[in-house]
């Protein structure tokens, strides 16, 4: 079942790239990206940056579910990109690695409270910058 709608998702987003590029003069964004030695999917990029700002949007009021969201959405794609980003640019890769491990440690010493959100929404925009790198261009998280 999760396959499939992991299948849908990149169509969804392949046509979406594809419609967005029509007429703009623009290049469409790519559907796949070479990444730490893998082929990975925009889509799923996507899907882990905005985890992130769903978090963010649960912290200010349900720490836990904030937790479960970066941790079961984004957490683990966040090494990944880390990973592809030691090739091309080994100080963002810190940077987001850095940007991580504030957020960890907000869900480690509860209670988090507005630090966390701030935490969170600032791994959003060192998450869009080194998605940037790969060409694959995620959307800032709205305002709270």
């Amino acid at each position: 079942m999760r396959l499939s709608a992991f299948l849908i998702a990149i169509v969804v987003a392949a046509l979406a790239a594809a419609g967005a590029a029509c007429g703009s003069g623009r290049k469409p964004a790519p559907v796949v990206v070479a990444m730490a030695g893998q082929t990975v999917a925009t889509a799923k990029l996507l899907t882990i940056a905005g985890g992130i700002c769903v978090a963010a949007r649960q912290a200010g009021g349900d720490v836990d579910a904030a937790r479960q969201t970066f941790f079961g959405q984004s957490h683990d794609g966040i090494h990944l990109i880390a990973r592809g980003l030691q090739d091309v640019d080994r100080d963002e890769s810190a940077a987001l690695l850095e940007a991580k491990q504030k957020v960890e440690a907000d869900f480690l010493t509860p209670p988090a409270g507005p630090r966390i959100v701030a935490d969170l929404r600032q791994l959003a925009g060192v998450t869009r910058s080194s998605l940037a790198r790969f060409k694959v261009s995620a959307d800032a998280c709205p305002a709270a």
